[in-house]
């Protein structure tokens, strides 16, 4: 019987015979009631992945602290036909299972007082393949279908009635029963198989998990290839050692031999850091051919986009960084999440910071050719933007529903969380904080650990104690950025730097109150050609500090740019900071880059600022630095410039980079290292993209074209270089038009390569024709673009200035058809997409008032929607006070030539 809102009335009056309800008791929303605890679960399920539904028998054991006539737990979308309740006696009744509120929150009527007692609750149902990628959903490739899962944060209760939260950790025996042809695995090892009497099915067990909570529960049905990846020895921290295999839709298992190969050494860092032995009895890389996230930390049983672990020699360079990075963050989940999991999403920041954190280390142990050292510090950047809005929240928010669940899946929680994480392993020492993360894992392993826990583990250890707590708690607990203004002083020869603190906001934008950080403050001071680094913990608005070295000539505010702050100088002291640049680390450049981006941001320095400071940076060797600056300078082309300062700005930045990509080549070459790969791509996408070079642009379309058979020919993408190929399929479809458009298009219909998908789409998505544009617009509602894939086609299309006005008029009675295709994750996408591009009030009280009577209905579509209005009226302000004449004049002395 499917739970429906006409069966729930109708069960009501039933209920109020032969069960006792409820009554006035609120329905948890938020936390479900102490008073039910689940102990562990058996679950049995028959999955046949040419089918449309899938049927279930799952047995909860369940500890009742107290007489109760009834518990509640989660389900979702499940026709349940039975539902029992067997004491500890071994007594049976029937019970009732009632959905209670949409997000799944069900009611079990037990129909009397059962004492406090052990008692096992069991459900017969069934339920349909999820169509969003949540629970257990299907996906189809060609003729094949794959069954997975997707349980985080909260869709364990799409797949079986449950305690669908983290604090609950139990053990799992997993029993599936699949056609005998299909490949069937779950998170531990298969312990047995059995053929049905008719040999069409075989019923497969599966070893006992560890406890879990409900959303690292994993299990994949399908034609899957499954590869033996080399085995990951034991060692000191180890004594047994670990299978490892891949796992990708039929055809891919060649291309998982790169990242099983990396994965042992991944593995072993962890291990050696925490001082604890891999937790699980197996590790799989799952490869899905559609997912909702990048990836998904199941224990044992890691879940993936397959262009992830797709890796071969047409893969672009970028592939080969994103599978190490994903995967290292991924793995280190197992230690931090799984072994350890946070007991409520207040605390996600635990797992997905430590993640992140670790995953920074492990990339810049294991792969220093990958920059990880600059590329954790443009996640903290990137955070810092998100950071800056007056409507940020803080990385331990309270939550209350889903819609603040799903809201702390962002670069708060990961980016931000990852970065305070490593300013207080800086500010007590990376030795000091890998003793306290081994004490913290070893205190709470299999079991759940909060912020709590972790900040007394790291005061106690350090020996920093009260001054480290208050510390970490007001970076933990209070909202946004601090900017810390720094002034040099000396006096007889005594140096001394003045500290002072506020909220970073940018122009236009009036905080209240005056929020007070315990920032440890790390700073570079230079004397005569040397520099040395002193730490201070900066507590009160203002406070000064002797320096140890006397007086400095020039400071670096945020030393080797371990903090999580921005920092502001006077001119005078900017200036000699200025002149020291070229001797700066790279990651202290980068930082600096920043602070000019902040500055102007602030409307404290004028575009002409950011502009003269482009040179210096441009000309480095690391991508991340020689491009720090081209954000700002799109803002400016995009919002500033006119059609008579245009090209000046095109013609500069042409001379800036057009050469260094002459020196580069537009292609691979054999020795070429991914920092000069990543470059490449980086100054390609803005010459052809963002400036729209013509002679360019008729190269890339050339050979896109070739590439798509337009001038004679099959289709063979392999004709492009991989790491600019994106980029050429855009240019095609833009100026080759429609008859590009349509061999995209066709080519999508066959193309199996998820990489190459998501290039195929993010082109149709670019196209600047008005006509074309609509018909890519409803193109993605249909079942050939895959749920997974309709943020590359929407995205693309919106970041072009062509798109923009088209969108906002085909979204508002197309909405609702875009919403119903999203995952509870993904539904504030359309209000992302409608913001791209505005810039002042007018425009955001146009998206205001449309989203207003709508947003009620949008999981975390509230948040989303403050943000993009903070945004889009921030720029307006910014744009107003900056004005187009200092750009004028910087245009006059640079013309176009």
């Amino acid at each position: 019987m499917r739970i429906t809102h006409w069966f729930r009335a109708a069960t009501t009056a039933l209920a109020l015979l032969s069960f006792h309800a409820a009554g006035a008791e609120a329905v948890p929303t938020g936390k479900l009631p102490d008073a039910a605890k689940p102990l562990s679960y058996a679950l049995d399920l028959k999955i046949d992945p040419k089918a449309d539904r899938f049927d279930g028998r799952v047995r909860i054991k369940v500890r009742l602290a107290k007489p109760a006539d009834h518990l509640w737990l989660h389900a979702r979308e499940l026709d349940v036909a039975k539902a029992v309740v067997i004491d500890a006696k071994g007594n049976a009744r029937d019970a009732r299972l009632t959905v209670r509120d949409r997000s799944g929150v069900a009611e079990v009527a037990f129909g009397a007082t059962l004492p406090a007692q052990d008692v096992e609750l069991a459900f017969d149902y069934s339920a349909p393949f999820n169509a969003k990628l949540q629970g257990i959903y299907k996906v189809k490739v060609g003729g094949d279908a794959y069954v997975t899962t997707q349980m985080e944060s909260i869709s364990a209760r799409y797949a079986f009635p449950s305690f669908d939260e983290p604090r609950f950790k139990t053990p799992f025996d997993i029993t599936l029963t699949v056609p005998k042809d299909e490949v069937a695995l779950a998170n531990t090892l298969q312990t047995g198989a059995k053929e049905s009497d008719d040999k069409k099915r075989k019923t497969l067990t599966f070893a006992r998990t560890q406890p879990l909570p409900t959303y690292l529960v994993a299990l994949a049905v399908g034609p899957w290839d499954v590869v033996d990846g080399p085995t990951i020895p034991a060692n000191a921290v180890r004594k047994d050692p670990v299978p490892l295999r891949g796992v990708g839709p039929r055809g891919t298992g060649p291309q998982l031999k790169w990242i099983l190969d990396q994965t042992p050494e991944t593995v072993k860092y962890y291990e050696d850091y925490t001082n604890q032995p891999y937790p699980f009895d197996k590790l799989d890389l799952v490869g899905a051919p559609d997912f909702s996230a990048g990836a998904m930390e199941n224990a044992g049983f890691i879940v993936y986009r397959d262009a992830l672990l797709r890796i071969d020699a047409k893969s672009p360079a970028s592939s080969y960084r994103s599978s190490f990075n994903v995967n290292a963050h991924e793995v280190a989940h197992q230690w931090f999440g799984d072994l350890v999991t946070v007991p409520w999403w207040d605390d996600i920041w635990l797992n997905e910071a430590f993640a992140t954190w670790a995953q920074g280390k492990a990339t810049v142990a294991l792969k220093p050719e990958y920059l990880g050292d600059l590329s954790r510090l443009e996640g903290t950047l990137h955070a810092m933007d998100s950071d800056s809005q007056l409507s940020a929240r803080r990385i331990r928010q309270p939550i209350g529903d889903q819609g603040d669940i799903e809201n702390a899946f962002d670069g708060i929680t990961y980016q931000k969380g990852a970065a305070v994480l490593r300013m207080f392993e800086e500010w007590v020492g990376e030795d000091v904080y890998r003793e306290a993360m081994r004490d913290y894992l070893a205190k709470h392993k299999f079991g759940s650990g909060n912020s709590d826990d972790l900040i007394a583990t790291i005061a106690r250890v350090s020996g920093k104690g009260e001054a480290l707590s208050k510390a970490m708690r007001s970076f933990l607990d209070e909202p946004g950025l601090p900017l810390v203004h720094a002034e040099l002083k000396c006096n007889a020869g005594k140096g001394a730097v003045a500290l002072s603190q506020s909220r970073y906001l940018p122009y236009g934008v009036l905080g209240e109150g005056n929020p007070l950080w315990q920032a440890p403050v790390c700073a570079r001071f230079g004397r005569d050609g040397k520099s040395d680094r002193q730490c201070f913990l900066l507590d009160a608005p203002k406070k000064e500090f002797a320096l140890a070295g006397g007086c400095a000539q020039w400071t670096m505010p945020n030393a080797d740019a371990a903090g999580y702050y921005r920092f502001a100088l006077d001119a005078a002291d900017f200036g000699a900071l200025k002149s020291q640049v070229a001797t700066l680390a790279p990651a202290e450049q980068l930082v600096y880059a920043d602070a000019i981006s902040a500055a102007f941001e602030q409307g404290a320095i004028g575009p002409e600022v950011v502009l003269e400071a482009m040179p210096a940076l441009a000309a480095s060797s690391s991508p991340q630095i020689a491009t720090a600056l081209v954000g700002s300078f799109e803002w400016i082309r995009e919002h500033l410039a006119t059609d008579t300062t245009r090209p000046a700005l095109d013609a500069y930045a042409k001379s800036l980079y057009a050469p260094r990509l002459k020196e580069l080549g537009l292609h691979k070459r054999p020795n070429d290292g991914d920092a000069t790969t990543r470059l490449r791509l980086g100054l390609v996408d803005l010459l052809a993209l963002t400036v729209r070079d013509k002679d360019l642009r008729a190269q890339l379309d050339r050979e896109a074209r070739a590439a798509l058979g337009l001038d004679g020919g099959k289709v063979d993408l392999g004709k492009l270089d991989p790491d600019i190929r994106g980029v050429a399929l855009k240019v095609a479809v833009q100026d080759s038009g429609e008859a590009a458009y349509k061999a995209v298009q066709q080519e999508l219909k066959t193309n199996t390569q998820t990489k190459q998908r998501y290039e195929l789409l993010a082109a149709l998505g670019a196209t600047h024709d008005a006509k074309l544009g609509e018909d890519v617009r409803n193109y993605g509602l249909t079942p050939a673009v895959a749920v997974g894939e309709i943020q590359y086609l929407y995205y693309s299309h919106v970041g072009e200035e062509e798109n923009r006005a088209g969108f906002w008029t085909w979204l508002k009675p197309n909405f609702d058809a875009l919403r119903r295709r999203l995952p509870d994750s993904h539904q504030p996408l359309a209000i992302g997409l409608a913001s791209a591009g505005r810039c002042g009030k007018d425009s955001g009280e146009e998206m205001r008032e449309w989203f207003a009577p709508r947003i009620k209905d949008m999981i975390g579509g509230e948040r989303k929607l403050a943000q993009s209005l903070e945004s889009v009226d921030t720029c307006g302000a910014l744009r107003e006070h900056v004005g187009t004449k200092a750009l004028a004049q910087w245009a006059e002395a640079h013309p176009a030539r």
